[in-house]
């Protein structure tokens, strides 16, 4: 046994974000994203599924990718006994209500973003308004801070005042009205600050709880909710969490669970939510976040941690919504907006974020785990790292072999557990070493410096395959492919002809990765010269398909991986992309990110099932669907998970993955390591609508009297045929699997696959009618968003012109006609008259004549 392994720290990682990792991950939203301040005031999502954020400077809309601001500020005074925050509050049809600064009441129009004061009731009578709440028969309830409740109601117009004065039996506890709540029973609770008060439907009754009666002091309530049982969660400032069960007529101070009294008594709530889940939230200032799981009976304290940039972004906690797809939004007094959704709970990274300073986590380049369940994790630089569920960590530093190593020896490039249960450990530069998992030092040191039996002839062990139960295949930097027994050392090795006697010859004796293919035959991918199919009781390399290789070798493609199923081999390469290998008839496919592989390097395969690969890249994990025929590939085959959705980065490293007995698939990359179970992905099952965000027309901006993305028919005239469109998938959670699709009817023959670019353009169209059709996804089912679009003709192409040409047309022919006949008949009439003066002269001439002749 070895005595010489440096133990570095030994360090438990409770707490730390790994063994007891929190449920809990959040998106963080702030001004670096386009938000107008980072103190969130209130949340609110209209029909469309838009997000508004009301801030100190301004009001957001938020579609998931950019946000649009409108001018409007909101007061942001908070307290221990009370606070004074701007809201937004949905209203009928297509409006939000807001109380902007000092108290004053607006109506937004979301179709076009206009905005109108309320007038109905004097501002000089109502004063500051606190809270609003419009219910569904169009009555609006109008908290003030100083004047109790006022109630608009539709029917006749009328205007009533409830205060704590009697009126027609209502009598509120305070007139400071903080809190406006329907339940299911259709009764409104109204909190003030001096307890509740439950008014009954049609203003029947009202019932007051937590008075100054209940306590000496008064208790000043500031949010309320019912959950999914129809309990009541009331929050009050600085006198903790009140509940009532479905069955009780009073409220009780809320503790925690089986006498456990994890929820303090003094805490200062803001806001308080039940979710879809089961689970109340509670955003106290000061004091971070409580969420109490009903179901698990477990209370979960949530504090920022700097550490950790998926942590609650503040401790001041203002305001909780839900949204539809169950993802809940909590607004901070300074730290933005942070965002929970299941789907960002998917997966488990270890990292500098949640490991002490000392523990060595960045720059993964193997993985294994034991059969205790411990983790090994090889680093680049940093040594061996080695952690369990239990929380118990430390760094192991192996001795340096010899003086000259280039690399040292803490750079852990394989990692591998045999069949007895030992950790071999793969080095750059500083030979192999096996471990005892157990005890953690050195049992066996084999390199070319060795005496046999361990002696081998390369310090670099770049991966690693298990043969038999003691028995390993290395695949060496320099020295080609060696058969090593921990027992009794080298058994054979495979390398290139000019490496000596005694060796079965191969193409290349620089060896990437080593693949199982059955128990006789092993695939040998190089790092320049392709790969070779090798039969190890043989010793005889199986023949090769020109083709597949003759493309490696012509292209000079390097195997990053290779993975084996159905008489396929699936080489990943560097950027390259992804070669399908039939290794029965030759036959291979190259697919890029021109078929929707999010990057052209692939550095590890793995599989959960069959048919179904998870591939580490450049650009994240990407789960791969694998079709009968990989020549069909093509985007929808695709899903690719990003740092944004919890990866320790976007960037991945060689040799840096692992698959565990029972399923759960490790990456490794430049920030850490990154684990997760395939079966237990969290998907909602609800695909988000697309909504057009912007239009230009004629490469100017759309101005209409409705937004682009509430307007159903788009009327244009003839000289404005050319346009444009941006859209996107209403999904707040970072996505980059968004493959988009479109169609203008009328126009084009079929759909348009766009990949994830969210931009459609038309120039120059003829006039007549079409239909734009978008959505995110290609199935027959999936939500589409339509925009009927007219374009006008000029007039002079309109049949109404066209028929009044015709009829002037037609009248000037007529016109030209008649005037034609009458030219003629006038001629006519001349000749006739002529004929006549021509006869009569010609008479009188003939009787001149006769006279004359009579005469003579």
């Amino acid at each position: 046994m070895h005595k010489w392994l440096i133990i570095g720290y030994f360090i438990s990682l409770a707490g730390q974000g790994y063994s007891q990792h929190s449920s809990f991950s959040f998106r963080n939203i702030n001004i670096n994203e386009g938000l107008s301040q980072s103190s969130v005031v209130d949340i609110a999502f209209d029909n469309a599924g838009f997000l508004w954020l009301a801030t100190q400077v301004g009001l957001n809309r938020y579609d998931g990718n950019r946000f649009v601001m409108l001018p409007r500020n909101f007061d942001d005074v908070t307290n221990p006994n009370g606070s004074r925050l701007g809201k937004i509050v949905n209203g009928q049809g297509n409006k939000l209500w807001l109380i902007t600064t000092g108290g004053k009441l607006e109506q937004l129009n979301i179709l076009n973003n206009s905005l109108t004061p309320y007038l109905t009731i004097p501002e000089t009578l109502l004063g500051n308004v606190s809270c609003v709440y419009e219910d569904t028969n169009g009555a609006l309830w109008i908290g003030t801070e100083n004047k109790g409740l006022f109630l608009d109601l539709p029917v006749n117009n009328q205007k009533v005042q409830f205060s704590t004065t009697a009126n027609a039996g209502i009598r509120l506890p305070g007139n400071h009205i903080q809190f406006i709540f329907l339940d299911s029973k259709k009764r409104h609770w109204i909190a003030t600050d001096n307890g509740v008060a439950i008014i009954q439907p049609q203003l029947s009754k009202a019932e007051n709880f937590l008075t100054d009666s209940y306590e000496k002091n008064p208790i000043s309530c500031s949010s309320i909710d019912e959950d999914e049982e129809n309990g009541i969660w009331v929050g009050t400032y600085g006198k903790g969490l009140f509940h009532q069960s479905k069955n009780e007529s009073g409220f009780s101070l809320f503790r925690g669970f089986n006498n456990k009294e994890n929820l303090p008594s003094n805490l200062i709530i803001e806001t308080v939510k039940a979710d879809q889940e089961g689970r109340v939230w509670v955003g106290t200032y000061g004091n971070g976040l409580y969420v109490i799981d009903k179901k698990l009976g477990q209370i979960s304290h949530i504090l920022p941690d700097k550490k950790n940039p998926f942590s609650l972004s503040y401790n001041d906690v203002l305001c909780i919504k839900q949204d539809k797809r169950g993802g809940i939004w909590i607004g901070t007094d300074g730290g933005g907006v942070s965002h929970y959704d299941k789907r960002l709970n998917n997966f488990v990274t270890i990292s500098k974020n949640n490991v002490p300073d000392n523990i060595s986590i960045e720059q993964v380049r193997s993985i294994t785990t034991d059969k205790n369940g411990g983790l090994w994790i090889g680093t680049s630089n940093s040594g061996l790292t080695y952690t369990n569920l239990k929380g118990d960590t430390q760094t192991l530093h192996l001795p340096r072999t010899h003086n000259d190593s280039e690399n040292g020896p803490d750079r852990i490039v394989s990692l591998l557990t045999d069949k007895d249960g030992d950790i071999w450990v793969g080095t750059q530069g500083n030979g192999l070493f096996i471990l005892d998992p157990v005890t953690r030092v050195i049992k066996k040191r084999f390199d070319p410096d060795n005496a046999k039996p361990f002696r081998i002839p390369d310090y670099s062990i770049l991966c690693m395959l298990q043969d038999t139960a003691c028995q390993v295949w290395l695949g060496t930097r320099d020295k080609g492919v060696c058969l090593v027994d921990k027992n009794k050392g080298l058994i054979k090795q495979y390398a290139s002809h000019n490496e000596g006697p005694g060796i079965y010859p191969i193409r290349s004796s620089a060896i990437r990765t080593l693949t199982k293919i059955n128990n006789n035959l092993i695939c040998i991918g190089f790092e320049t010269q392709g790969y070779q199919l090798m039969n190890t009781r043989t010793n005889i390399v199986l023949p090769d398909f020109n083709g597949p290789l003759e493309k490696f070798i012509k292209e000079n493609i390097t195997p990053k991986c290779i993975y084996f199923q159905h008489s396929t081999l699936w080489i990943g390469t560097l950027g390259k992309g992804l070669m399908a290998v039939n290794i029965s008839n030759g036959k291979y496919q190259l697919i890029t990110e021109e078929q929707g592989l999010p990057s052209n390097t692939i550095y590890g395969i793995l599989s959960n099932e069959q048919d179904v690969f998870w591939m580490s890249t450049n650009k994240g994990i990407c789960r791969y669907d694998v079709p009968a025929d990989p020549s069909i590939t093509d985007r929808s085959h695709f899903t690719s998970f990003t740092a944004e959705q919890g990866l320790q980065s976007n960037e991945f490293n060689t040799g840096a993955y692992y698959k565990t007995a029972d399923g759960t698939l490790y990456f490794g990359g430049i920030k850490g390591l990154t684990y997760f179970h395939p079966d237990r992905l969290v998907n909602n099952g609800q695909k988000p609508q697309t909504v057009i965000t912007e239009a230009t027309i004629n490469n100017e901006p759309f101005k209409g009297d409705t937004s682009i993305t509430y307007k159903k028919i788009l009327k244009l005239p003839y000289d404005q045929n050319s346009f444009s469109f941006n859209f996107t998938a209403l999904d707040f959670v970072p996505s980059t699997g968004f493959n988009y699709y479109y169609q203008l009817g009328n126009y084009d023959k079929g759909w348009i696959d766009a990949g994830n670019r969210n931009y459609a353009a038309y120039t120059n169209l003829a006039p007549g009618s079409y239909v734009f059709r978008v959505k995110a996804f290609q199935g027959t089912d999936d939500p589409v968003s339509t925009l009927l679009i007219t374009i006008k003709p000029p007039f002079w192409r309109t049949w109404w012109f066209l028929l009044t040409c015709a009829a002037a047309a037609m009248g000037i022919l007529y016109a030209f006609y008649r005037y034609r006949i009458n030219q003629l008949l006038k001629v006519q009439r001349i000749r006739n008259r002529i004929a006549s003066d021509l006869h009569d002269d010609i008479g009188s001439s003939l009787t001149n004549i006769s006279i004359l002749s009579e005469l003579s």
